[in-house]
């Protein structure tokens, strides 16, 4: 089967369900065949190996993808940027770690697919801060909780309510669920008299081609020096320092103590410790991150 075709083919639910049923007879690969496969594809650049690893989490990348499926986007392009999130963690997976190929390739298909919506998503530039990014896809759920219609106004009390659980400025979230509602805002009439339209003042802040490839691998190497920063971490550290952050919905302190079965306290000791040793990792790639930026 060819994926790029098969993905060229999903549009429409029928095109979809074609799509998951082919994915699905792929083999999968138990530990030792991964590590196998691994190294062969590290040690002689095997792209058989390569394409086994790649074929044999298709269906994590699908299902990874369609969780994004609220944004609007076309599904072929979610799962095409989840698939390129896969092939790069293939591509830089260490068997070594002791972790499973899925564990690893999760934050990368979810950060593939997760920039991909914020490029195309609005019509006006959304903020790339952690804090943006995480008030961006999760504001919408939290409306849903608080009995908000996705494309509802939201109360003062909501506002706080929002603000104090994501940790943002209340003035973030009033921007953002506007964003949200919809770029049909942009059309709003300003003037009767000139026909003057919101989208008339909004700024063309686009960046011109040569910065977007700059910024485009700067973000890459920022990804992989994270990425080697968890990898060194215990699988305990690296589970709770995920769980605290990076999932779609951020587990608590007491939530992973009863998890792990230890106090609280000792939980939060341990993400201090983790945090710390990636903050070390990423100061002492800080040079070689800086050198490659300036000469990109």
């Amino acid at each position: 089967m060819s994926i790029k075709s098969a993905l060229t083919a999903i549009h429409s639910e029928a095109g979809l369900s074609r799509y998951l049923h082919e994915i699905r007879s792929f083999p999968l690969l138990d530990a030792s065949e991964e590590v196998m496969y691994a190294r062969r594809l590290r040690d002689a650049g095997d792209s058989e190996a390569a394409y086994r690893l790649v074929t044999s989490h298709l269906r994590l990348a699908a299902k990874i993808a369609l969780k994004y499926r609220r944004y609007g986007l076309p599904i072929a392009d979610l799962i095409s940027e989840a698939n390129v999130g896969l092939m790069l963690a293939v591509r830089r997976f260490d068997p070594e770690k002791g972790f499973r190929l899925a564990t690893y390739a999760a934050w990368w298909i979810k950060a593939s697919v997760q920039e991909f919506v914020l490029r195309s998503w609005s019509l006006v530039k959304l903020g790339t801060t952690a804090a943006q990014k995480k008030l961006f896809f999760n504001l919408q759920k939290l409306k849903r909780r608080l009995g908000t219609p996705d494309d509802g106004e939201l109360s003062p009390e909501q506002v706080k309510q929002i603000s104090d659980h994501l940790q943002v400025k209340q003035t973030d979230v009033v921007e953002m669920n506007g964003r949200i509602r919809g770029d049909m805002t942009l059309n709003v009439q300003l003037s009767d008299e000139e026909g003057e339209q919101w989208q008339d003042r909004v700024a063309d802040s686009s960046p011109d081609p040569e910065t977007l490839l700059v910024e485009a691998g700067d973000r890459e190497r920022q990804k992989a020096a994270l990425s080697e920063a968890l990898c060194a971490l215990s699988p305990r550290e690296r589970t709770i320092v995920e769980a605290r952050y990076m999932a779609d919905e951020q587990r608590t302190l007491d939530d992973l103590a009863n998890t792990f079965g230890i106090s609280r306290e000792r939980i939060r000791q341990i993400e201090q410790r983790a945090l710390q040793r990636i903050k070390s990792t990423l100061c002492a790639r800080l040079p070689e991150l800086a050198a490659a930026s300036a000469s990109a």
